[in-house]
């Protein structure tokens, strides 16, 4: 088989990897173009209170999505799966548009949400069905390579229609309906992976519940519902936890909820890196924009920048020897508690250039760390949890991302963003959503490293794996 990029630019492979690329852009592109239009969108149909609800609301759409992808596809074939995730989307993107008020808006954010899970996790199917195992490393390449793609065109996409909002929701239903029909036609109606596991709807409603629950915390009014909201959100993770660990199918594997295994630790650091830093993206532009003035097209590529700096960071780094998989592991770690709690300074101090520089840290921290940990996180599995160890990396990414989202608009809603992210207070909100951000991150530090403590002991041959746990 001819291994050059050359294969891969035949009549029958190139449209259908136009197909996956274009799948995983209208996944891609979606936070940043979201942190761009989110002040626009606040202002026009009102919700200040409910700011990073639209966030969560995808992201655990998302979730369920990506958890139903290999059932949906064993159930109804490939085709008709991917097609069906487009309608989703398509969906959430009209409902987003047409919505008078928040309410709709989030309805149609959870529907976006989940058609872009589903998405995802199918052109990761297609990926394994439509080309030949030495090529995948080749498309895979280029599937990164469209998170890149969307760093540049999202704030830009964002900025150009901020004003006009909806009309850039009707673009991405119109990019899912060309989805849908390049699938329809590509694939064969009778492709599917196989698979006999049905969805862990019990562990996914437990974590719905609880993410809603850290939500409404943020938005009533008096101090004891909140505080019985955060409690019981709480109860729900756990629970949610403790099902899926005896669960026949899971979420996530059995060593996911144990903090004193290396994977548990590496998912648990996954978890709270993701969740120190989603704040940045929900309130960012909004701050960006009321306090410095910035336009929504200059405040989506100053947010832009952490994802920039996490891409070109995970470039380089693919470079090193695996020797160094520890250092980038620590080093990044350190670099994105460090850049969560410069923001507590560079956010309110008025310097344009604090803010790129605590940006650029941050995401070129996750650059340098996250290939490595989580391949480090599947190694340490057993080989029958591998699978579903490997699929569980993204969902730990966002179940961090909706609980940090939830948090942040807690802690901004206390700050006075209910009322509006103004000049006044937009200093004040950024200084209370990292404040609270800052010990999250540096936890997740921490467990990074842990967990890089026990795979190279084992790996150096000094000690036993048991010893390499305790320390």
């Amino acid at each position: 088989m001819d291994e050059t990029w050359s294969a891969l630019w035949t009549a029958e492979r190139l449209p259908r990897l136009i197909l996956v690329c274009l799948g995983i852009w209208l996944n891609a592109a979606d936070a940043l173009v979201t942190a761009t239009i989110m002040p626009s969108v606040a202002r026009d149909i009102g919700g200040y209170a409910f700011f990073a609800w639209p966030v969560a609301a995808y992201l655990v759409g998302a979730i369920l999505g990506g958890a139903s992808a290999g059932r949906l596809s064993e159930r109804s074939g490939l085709r008709a799966a991917l097609v069906v995730s487009a309608f989703f989307y398509a969906t959430g993107c009209a409902v987003g548009a047409l919505a008078p008020g928040m309410g709709l808006f989030l309805l149609g954010r959870f529907l976006q949400g989940a058609g872009a899970g589903l998405i995802v996790g199918l052109c990761y199917v297609s990926t394994g069905l439509f080309f030949p195992g030495d090529l995948w490393r080749r498309v895979l390449a280029l599937l990164s390579l469209m998170w890149g793609v969307a760093t540049i065109l999202g704030p830009l996409l964002g900025g150009m229609f901020a004003e006009s909002w909806r009309l850039l929701f009707w673009m991405f239903g119109v990019q899912a309906i060309l989805f849908a029909g390049i699938a329809w036609m590509l694939v064969p109606r009778h492709s599917a992976v196989a698979s006999d596991a049905p969805v862990p709807v019990a562990t996914l409603a437990r974590l719905g519940l609880a993410i809603l629950l850290f939500l409404l915390a943020g938005t009533v009014g008096e101090p004891w519902r909140a505080a019985a909201a955060l409690f019981l959100g709480a109860v729900f993770l756990v629970a949610a936890l403790r099902r899926d660990a005896v669960a026949r199918v899971r979420l996530l594997p059995r060593e996911a909820s144990n903090p004193g295994t290396p994977a548990g630790q590496g998912y648990l650091a996954i978890f709270l890196f993701a969740a120190s830093a989603v704040g940045f993206t929900v309130y960012g532009a909004a701050i960006l924009q009321a306090r410095y003035g910035l336009s929504p097209l200059f405040a989506g590529y100053v947010i832009g920048a952490e994802a920039m700096a996490w891409t070109l960071v995970a470039l380089a780094v693919t470079w090193l020897p695996l020797h160094t998989d520890r250092v980038c592991i620590r080093a990044g770690g350190g670099a994105i508690a460090v850049a969560i709690a410069s923001l507590i300074f560079s956010f309110p101090s008025g310097s344009l250039p604090a803010v790129l520089v605590s940006a650029t840290v941050l995401g070129g921290g996750f650059g340098a760390m996250w290939a490595f940990l989580t391949r480090h996180i599947v190694e340490t599995l057993s080989a029958e949890d591998r699978g579903v160890g490997s699929s569980a990396l993204p969902a730990a990414q966002m179940i961090g991302n909706a609980f940090g989202s939830s948090i942040a608009g807690l802690v901004a809603n206390a700050a006075g963003a209910a009322a509006g992210v103004s000049a006044r207070n937009a200093g004040s909100i950024a200084v209370w959503v990292f404040v609270v951000a800052v010990p999250i991150a540096w936890t997740g530090w921490l467990f990074a490293w842990r967990a890089t403590r026990h795979v190279f002991i084992a790996s150096e041959g000094t000690r036993s794996a048991t010893e390499g746990v305790t320390l």
